[in-house]
């Protein structure tokens, strides 16, 4: 066993250095970017919470203000929310992708066409069934908004 450390210890002492130093500095490198990445990755996430959090308070995760009309509510806050959804984008795995899509252009769409009423203009309504059809609509918020926060899960 000595023998064969010594027959390493010779052949190191023969080998050009270079490549070692290529390969150190290779690996460093590689190091360097898997970091940036991770921190990137980190920073969307956070980004992305941050924002629905921000933007959706009141309505998630507990509805205390509900606007009157919502899609009215949502359109200053709908780009900011566009923005979260574009950056978290990048760092979803590729099989989860298209999920991820549609899982946004169904919450996009909620929360622009949503509004007080979904019925007829001259149409009476009792205000029971209007509370029960803005519950319907806040329980779909909620389900629309913890799905795509799930996302942020993984990571």
């Amino acid at each position: 066993m000595d023998n064969f450390f010594e027959q390493v210890w010779l052949y190191f002492e023969v080998v050009p250095f270079w490549p070692f130093v290529l390969l150190g500095f290779v690996v460093m490198i590689g190091l360097i970017v898997d970091y940036v990445n991770r921190r990137r990755r980190a920073d969307a996430v956070d980004y992305f919470d941050t924002a629905f959090q921000e933007e959706l308070a009141g309505l998630y995760p507990v509805a205390s203000r509900w606007p009157d009309d919502l899609s009215t509510f949502m359109q200053p806050r709908l780009p900011i929310l566009q923005d979260a959804f574009a950056t978290l984008r990048h760092f979803i795995p590729q099989d989860q992708l298209r999920e991820y899509n549609i899982a946004w252009n169904e919450f996009d769409d909620f929360s622009r066409t949503t509004t007080s009423s979904d019925v007829e203009p001259g149409s009476e309504i009792s205000p029971e069934v209007a509370r029960e059809q803005q519950l319907l609509q806040q329980q779909q918020f909620q389900k629309m908004v913890a799905t795509l926060l799930s996302y942020t899960d993984q990571f």
